[in-house]
This record gives structure tokens, C-alpha cells and sequence, in this order.
């Protein structure tokens, strides 16, 4: 038997989403999710049809063009018209894209949180004098 899940309601007040924006070394992930931080859709350059792998960390326009024609969709669904960016990249050449295409979209930046993480590989003790 199906449990059917009841349909899910996101917080957006304002018509105000948070926009999370990774990468690693051969994707980009922007995740699209309300302010409670539940996640409403979650896109990469791997999902976005017609770019192959070893191509897809030199053509970042087209990458992030392709992911945000599926994310156009929800932006409209959910009547978002700001986002919060959370970056949890370097600031380079895929966010002036990203920039680009949110106002392509005419979805407002309310602003920019810098979350990347801090390495932290532990302390080590002082190395003992040879004799």
C-alpha cells in the first residue's frame, strides 16, 4: 500500500527565497529553498542536458544558463521575485553569472551571505628536541 505525503507548503514570505550556490571541481549546484530552509528544487550542470563532463568546468555561462531554464519554472511557481545568495564558493566568474541570469529573470538580490567552511585540520603538539 502508498502513503500518499501531503503537499508540501513553503514558507516564503515576501516572495523571498534563499539561493545556494556550490561547486566542485567539475559541477555547479545552485539549490533553490524557502526560508525555513527547506530545499524546493536543487539543480547541478550534471542534471542540465547536452554539456559533458570534461566540458563542463570550462563553459560556466552555458551551465549556469541551462540550470536556470529549470529553475525559471519554480521561480514562477512560487512567485519569487528576491533571493538571499549563500555562497559557498570563491567570488569569480560564475557568480557574475549567476548575477546575470537572476536579472534576466527579474528576481531581485535582498543580499549576500559568505558561507564557505573554514579548514580545520587540528593542532599539533611542539615536535620533541633531538639529542
Amino acid at each position: 500500500m502508498v502513503k500518499l505525503r501531503k503537499k508540501m507548503h513553503f514558507h516564503l514570505p515576501n516572495n523571498l527565497a534563499l539561493l545556494y550556490l556550490n561547486k566542485s571541481y567539475t559541477n555547479i549546484f545552485i539549490t533553490l529553498a524557502d526560508m525555513k530552509r527547506r530545499v524546493i528544487i536543487g539543480k547541478s550542470s550534471g542534471s542540465s542536458a547536452g554539456i559533458p563532463r570534461s566540458k563542463r568546468r570550462k563553459i560556466v555561462p552555458q551551465a549556469v544558463e541551462n540550470i536556470f531554464v529549470g529553475l525559471s519554472r519554480y521561480l514562477k511557481l512560487y512567485n519569487i521575485k528576491k533571493v538571499i545568495v549563500i555562497l559557498k564558493i570563491k567570488m569569480n566568474v560564475l557568480f557574475h553569472y549567476l548575477i546575470k541570469e537572476l536579472t534576466y529573470y527579474n528576481v531581485k538580490i535582498r543580499g549576500f551571505v559568505v558561507r564557505r567552511p573554514i579548514a580545520f585540520n587540528g593542532t599539533r603538539g611542539r615536535k620533541l628536541r633531538r639529542r
